[in-house]
């Protein structure tokens, strides 16, 4: 049975190859797709999972009152973990985690590393599997744990346990370590993806930022708890007990209460835009995680509905077999597991098709964003075979369920006669190509609107200057002084200055009081050249003032507009501003607003103050120089300064390389998910029409020797398409303008609203294309000559 089974599947696959084609290659995109879903959205709900104890871990989070609202905040103080140790029955282990960028040398290798500081139960809540010696090397103060990357860059492919690294701080005071241990590649999918570990008593030896003070934060406080409860007790406690004393720390950060994250909660909690100082590594966005799942999915459901009306359509082939095999003694359930074998036997081909499909998919995918790291590896991934059984299943059920059912119902009677009406372009065919052209345009306008979108935010004025700009970062005010100095006398740089704080690299935080009203404000300390430099516009009053640098250091502020709009001013200027209970500043100007990390997030309320001139840590170098070449002019004259340090520089317009880069990628997603369901829908269509006028060539003959012409043929044809088409493609429009417009809000503050050209050029596109191929079909039969379709069976 099995084998004269295969031999009529083989048999009718080489007998309409051509739609055996069509379909392997549709499915196989599709299935492909999904693979890349699949695993763009495992890697996002695998987050932090790598550590066995994930869902015993909770992180401590903090709130602060702002006018009523609780504002959430990623960071406890430094003291919180110290205070927790040892006094809760409920809790195993504690580790408090803390960053700082520091420099590596290694003989004439010197680079700018993040080193990780945290505590001896660290390494007993987290999972870290080591490479090379053993995790106890930890507990010596005066080792580091180094990653494979790390390990590689400074000594190849040997063993580097027992060698030495020697750390330089900000004061350039060395600090000879050893390498204790190697780690395995830490997953990119992870909050903690540190590339040197140390112990978090060598934080205060090496940076000086004591660990018993209030007044600090740290980048995260973890506890373990013994069980899967909830600590609830726990943080009751801690609301208790060690908010005052924070608060009396620091007047300017008052704390309202803390809360408990769990590890694997971080992905979806600091997604909120509201979160504030989250120190670790954050996850995909939303939207790049969800979108591609669901663009996927519906790539699928097209492949899947072209599946179906083609299986219809070359049913017509197979009526007289059918019938013999039904007056032979065959029955339904026999016919049906015949046509739904065959089904699953191309779906299963496609399935193949896909997965090596995918293997070319994932990786390009992959490398499309710097947050995301796919890899398609079967063997390593006993889930995916999951995935791909049920998406097998479902393909097979999808694509070939109604085929096989309606095939099937076929009587013999009429068949053997000749008298069977062929259904295939009833209504539940037209509904499916309808559907698969509402995709279509869904997947078009989406196309066009994100590359309209992409080309709008590059060009947009994001309130400061972008080109030109050359950003190096120095580590104390005497380097400051002696690398300004010497590049100055260069011909090529057009000015020079310097600043404490500089747009999209870095700023702070602080609660700004006015009257009865307050705001939780982000903070920048500029110099007096700075705003002319980097484009910055004024709006009322004025910047600081190179003669008052005595009195705008201490008494002034400059606010941008948002803040103004948000402190509920009509008149800012005068309007006297509190940080804490000792500091009195007036407002002397309004700075238009600016968008600080590019066009991602909505302007957020802003005080400038006056730098200290003894604490600058940025130059700022104009030049309309070759940037590559300024560049390394510049680097090279950096080392005749800070022979130890490395040269940090980046150009202000890699700042918003960022948005620029997801703007384009999600512009070719699209714009690939686009032409890939046209072509699907294209052939979906075709095949229908084919199915309507194989079932109508003699009415076309019959009309032609009537003296009916090919123009009148063509329209009535093509008519029932048309409104099919058009009423499709009318909801699959009304659909993308708020569906996309949606999901571009939850992704950017500021965009390119949908016009009506983003939405009636695919239309017409889509239109034009779809009566092309329908016109063409017709127009093959229709200038056959009418004896021919006459003789037609």
């Amino acid at each position: 049975m099995l084998r004269n089974f295969f031999k009529i599947t083989f048999r009718n696959f080489r007998k309409n190859r051509s739609y055996v084609f069509i379909n392997l290659i549709g499915l196989g995109l599709s299935i492909a797709c999904c693979i890349v879903g699949y695993l763009n959205f495992k890697y996002s709900s695998d987050y932090d999972k790598n550590h066995v104890n994930h869902e015993r871990i909770y992180k401590v989070h903090s709130y602060k009152t702002v006018q009523g609202q609780k504002m959430p905040y990623g960071i406890a103080p430094m003291p919180l973990g110290a205070q927790i140790k040892d006094r809760y029955s409920e809790i195993s282990h504690v580790s408090r985690y803390a960053t700082d960028g520091l420099i590596f040398k290694k003989d004439l290798k010197v680079f700018d590393q993040y080193i990780a500081f945290a505590e001896d139960d660290f390494l007993e809540m987290f999972t870290f599997p080591i490479k090379y010696g053993s995790k106890d090397a930890f507990f010596d103060r005066s080792n580091v744990l180094i990653t494979e990357q790390v390990a590689s860059v400074y000594f190849g492919d040997e063993d580097p346990v027992g060698e030495t690294l020697i750390v330089i701080n900000g004061d350039g005071e060395e600090f000879p370590m050893t390498v204790g241990a190697v780690f395995e590649k830490i997953p990119t999918n992870s909050s903690l993806t540190f590339r040197v570990l140390t112990h978090l008593d060598n934080l205060e030896r090496i940076t000086t930022r004591p660990t018993n003070d209030w007044s600090r934060f740290v980048a995260a406080t973890w506890i373990m708890t013994k069980t899967d409860e909830f600590p609830g007790e726990v943080l009751d406690d801690l609301n208790e007990n060690y908010i005052e004393v924070q608060n009396q720390a620091r007047n300017d950060y008052q704390l309202s209460d803390y809360y408990f994250v769990q590890l694997t909660g971080l992905g979806q909690h600091v997604l909120s835009r509201l979160l504030r100082s989250n120190w670790l590594n954050e996850p995909p966005p939303t939207p790049a995680v969800i979108v591609p799942f669901i663009m996927a999915g519906l790539m699928l459901l097209i492949a899947c509905f072209n599946f179906t009306n083609t299986s219809i359509a070359i049913s017509s082939k197979r009526l007289k077999e059918i019938g013999i095999r039904k007056v032979m003694g065959s029955n339904r359930k026999q016919l049906i597991f015949q046509f739904m074998g065959e089904n699953f036997m191309l779906s299963l081909i496609s399935m193949i098709l896909g997965v090596i499909i995918a293997s070319y998919l994932v990786p390009v995918y992959s490398a499309m964003w710097d947050f995301i790291n796919l890899e398609l590896n079967l063997l390593k991934d006993p889930e995916i075979f999951l995935f791909l059984f049920g998406l097998l299943v479902i393909t097979s059920i999808v694509a070939g369920g109604y085929p096989s059912v309606y095939i099937s119902k076929y009587q013999p009677v009429k068949i053997l006669r000749g008298s069977l009406s062929l259904g295939g372009s009833n209504l539940f065919s037209k509904v499916l190509l309808g559907a698969q052209y509402m995709l279509t345009i869904i997947a078009l306008i989406s196309s066009l609107a994100f590359s309209n979108n992409a080309d709008y935010q590059t060009n947009y004025d994001m309130g400061f200057a972008k080109e030109n700009i050359l950003a190096i970062r120095v580590g104390s005010n005497s380097q400051y002084e002696r690398y300004s100095n010497l590049i100055k006398s260069d011909p090529n740089i057009d000015e020079v200055v310097g600043t404490s704080n500089h747009i999209g690299w870095w700023n702070y935080s602080r609660t700004l009081q006015s009257e009865d009203m307050e705001v939780e404000a982000t903070m920048m300390d500029f110099s007096q050249p700075y705003a002319d430099i980097m484009d910055l516009k004024i709006k009322e009053g004025r910047f600081f003032d190179p003669d008052l640098y005595d009195y705008d250091r201490n008494n002034s502020i400059v606010v941008n507009e948002t803040m103004v709009e948000q402190m509920g001013w009509t008149e800012p200027l005068g309007k006297v501003v509190r940080i804490d209970d000792s500091t009195r500043l007036n407002v002397v100007g309004v700075l238009k607003d600016f968008y600080m990390y590019g066009l991602f997030d909505a302007v957020r309320p802003t005080g400038f103050r006056l730098a200290n001139k003894d604490r600058y840590n940025f130059v700022i170098v104009r030049s309309e120089e070759n940037p590559t070449v300024l560049y390394e002019q510049l680097e090279e004259k950096w080392y005749e300064v800070a022979p130890n340090d490395v040269f940090n520089a980046e150009f202000q317009n890699e700042d918003i390389g960022s948005m620029v880069l997801v703007n384009k990628n999600i512009s070719d997603l699209f714009v690939f998910l686009g032409a890939l369901a046209l072509i699907l829908s294209s052939i979906g269509l075709y095949t229908l029409v084919s199915l309507n006028v194989i079932k109508r060539i003699k009415e076309i003959g019959v009309r032609k020797v009537l003296g009916a012409s090919l123009n009148q043929i063509l329209v009535l044809m093509n008519r029932q398409f048309f409104w099919l088409l058009l009423i499709a493609t009318v909801i699959g429009a009304s659909l993308s303008y708020f569906a996309i417009d949606a999901l571009m809000a939850s992704i950017f503050a500021v965009y390119k609203a949908i016009s009506v050209f983003t939405v009636a050029a695919p239309f017409i596109l889509l239109l034009a294309i779809a009566l092309a191929i329908a016109s063409t079909r017709i127009l093959k039969t229709a200038t056959r000559n009418p004896v021919d379709s006459l003789r037609y069976e």
